[in-house]
């Protein structure tokens, strides 16, 4: 579908006494126009010297940043080893936790937060939270009241948290800057911040990463969202593909136009896919919406875990988690590290590293050693063995662990590259932190043999690199897909055909509730500032603002709002020049074609441009 077919959009609400009759359809704009669109989120402002990406992650998090007259070898990527310690592998990134005092006032972030979590002596006095992003994925009535548990179970604000999270990222990326001492005369206005989120959320979710982030001291206009495949597509078609490594042993080109490729970010908490057609003018083009679920590393992680609970037993695991934090924390580390380095070979057996402290406690609870245990267990004998502070797990089992990832994200693919959309795709790439898993390497290679699967040197850079390249143009991106289908909840005459039970009369006229008024379609494409024009009407004379419920739905033929629907938000159109009475208009304009829904509103008789705000976080 080309998003050019007139789109009928009578906007009023529910509680309409009578509806306006809207002529409406899609106003095309060129992109030299796309700056007036709101915000102004398209085109770097000439005060912008600096771009800064925030890649806030599930399990980790990291920023890097480059002066906009730099190539691209100027990019300047936070190391974090110094934070980490030894004991840590090398990271250019940080775990996504923070410490907070009881009160809520942050304390510290990343590895100095696990460091300081597990050395205080009264957990219940601070508030320690890792892992949270994930409230954000398709959680049902998001709002700015909607709250996070910590590891204690005592809830704290979600916005306050990911507000402490970019606040202390921004703070030590302006530290680095000014030590760089990058350019004189350089402010913090002069730099566009770039924060990446799974191109699989919802609108409301994007809003409370946005609200976070001016909560955090981000200026709205110095600020943009980037889709994490997104971004990561544009990384990799702009670095030099020859250097990167080729699971089927041949080697990609630099991708010119008509090339087709698939990025599969493999995130800790969710994996985005999307397929990408690169146009005659080396931009971008979305040609199926983005896609995925939350089959990430952090899951897999959960399985060992849960595995090694199992083992121990539940009660013994919370007690050693409580007296031995450190040693915890160090399993946790473990885990991660053996999950990104397994091979898929079924003649080997998996060794976890298990903590002194654990093996000491299990045999003072149990009267015998785990070895010992494991020797003695019909359960376990077969699967694992005990030797030397190292758990052996055959691989059978191992690979049982990440059967469910594995196969959800596989499926998918297939789905995707089944679509006939999608005809002429050789390459899939996969990029992200759990795309260093050999499993799913070696599981991607062997289902997709036709096609050349590529993983990008610092695969798990792509999406932040590509964030800073994002910044620096925006325009990269010229066409996106709707991922859902988007309306208003409307009431409008009884048509014939329309269900009994929607009907309603007003003043013995008969009328339509819960009448799905379409506005974008799932799946349907929209190029970059392309919007969708609408009027509205007041309901009463001397009205100054009108709220329109906005609604979503995966159905692309959403007729009318029933279970298949949801209410996301609403749109507040001011009207405050009273003098029209019922005869005044004000347009609005959505475009799809964002990173974020954006709209505006225009005066019909004025041509003046009026105040139209989304509000996705109001609690309902």
């Amino acid at each position: 579908m080309s998003g050019l077919e007139e789109i009928s959009s009578d906007f009023s609400s529910e509680s309409d006494e009578l509806p306006s009759s809207a002529i409406s359809g899609l106003e095309d704009i060129s992109l030299d126009d796309v700056s007036g669109l709101e915000e102004k989120q398209h085109t770097a402002s000439p005060s912008h010297m600096l771009v800064a990406a925030i890649d806030f992650g599930t399990t980790y998090s990291g920023y890097a940043f480059k002066m906009k007259h730099d190539g691209p070898k100027g990019m300047y990527i936070k190391s974090w080893n110094e934070e980490a310690g030894s004991s840590c592998l090398p990271s250019e990134k940080a775990p996504t936790c923070v410490l907070l005092t009881a009160d809520g006032d942050f304390k510290s972030f990343g590895y100095q937060a696990e460091r300081e979590y597990c050395d205080c002596e009264n957990h219940k006095e601070w508030r320690f939270f890792k892992h949270f992003k994930m409230v954000l994925h398709r959680k049902e009535g998001l709002n700015s009241e909607t709250t996070i548990e910590d590891t204690e179970g005592v809830e704290m604000s979600a916005k306050k948290i990911f507000t402490h999270c970019i606040k202390y990222m921004k703070d030590d990326l302006l530290k680095m800057v000014r030590k760089k001492k990058v350019e004189a005369g350089f402010m913090d206005d002069n730099i566009l911040w770039v924060i990446t989120v799974p191109a699989i959320w919802e609108e409301p979710a994007k809003q409370f990463m946005r609200a976070a982030a001016l909560d955090a001291g981000i200026k709205g206009h110095n600020l943009m969202l980037a889709l994490e495949p997104e971004a990561a597509s544009i990384y990799v078609k702009e670095m030099d593909l020859q250097v990167h490594k080729d699971l089927n042993e041949s080697h990609l080109s630099a991708f010119s136009p008509g090339t087709k490729y698939m990025i599969v970010d493999l995130g800790g908490g969710t994996v985005d896919v999307t397929v990408r057609e690169v146009l005659p003018d080396r931009s971008l083009k979305e040609i199926t919406k983005a896609s995925g679920g939350a089959w990430g590393g952090l899951h897999v992680s959960e399985k060992f875990r849960q595995f090694i609970q199992d083992l121990v037993g539940q009660k013994l695991m919370d007690d050693f988690k409580k007296r031995h934090p450190v040693a915890h924390l160090e399993l946790e580390r473990e885990i991660e590290r053996k999950k990104r380095n397994l091979k898929g070979d079924e003649s080997l057996k998996i060794t976890i590293n298990l903590p002194a402290e654990l093996l000491e406690l299990f045999e003072e609870k149990k009267g015998k050693s785990l070895a010992e245990f494991v020797n003695s267990s019909g359960r376990y004998r077969e699967i694992v063995d005990v030797k030397n502070e190292r758990l052996r797990i055959d691989m059978k089992t191992t690979l049982r662990m990440f059967k469910p990832a594995v196969d959800s994200i596989l499926d998918h693919i297939e789905e995707l590259v089944s679509n006939p959309v999608t005809q002429g795709l050789r390459n899939i790439i996969l990029v992200g932190g759990f795309s260093d898993c050999k499993i799913i390497q070696e599981a991607v290679k062997e289902k997709f043999k036709r096609f050349r699967v590529v993983i990008p040197q610092e695969a798990g850079l792509a999406v932040m690199k590509g964030a800073v390249l994002f910044g620096h143009n925006p325009l990269i991106v010229s066409e996106r897909v709707s991922p859902f289908t988007y309306g208003t909840k409307q009431l409008r005459y009884f048509l014939e055909g329309d269900p009994v039970e929607y009907k309603t009369e007003i003043n013995g006229v008969p009328y339509c509730k819960n009448v799905f008024n379409t506005l974008a379609k799932s799946g349907e494409t929209f190029r970059l500032g392309q919007r969708v024009t609408t009027d509205v009407a007041p309901v009463h004379a001397k009205q100054t603002q009108m709220p329109v419920i906005l609604c979503q739905s995966d159905n692309p033929d959403q007729n009318y709002f029933d279970k298949n629907c949801k209410e996301i938000g609403t749109l507040i159109v001011d009207m405050p020049d009273t003098t029209g009475g019922l005869q005044r208009t004000v347009d609005v304009s959505l475009a799809f074609g964002e990173t974020e829904l954006h709209v505006t509103g225009c005066d019909r008789s004025s041509k003046k441009n009026v105040s139209v705000t989304i509000d996705l976080l109001t609690k309902k």
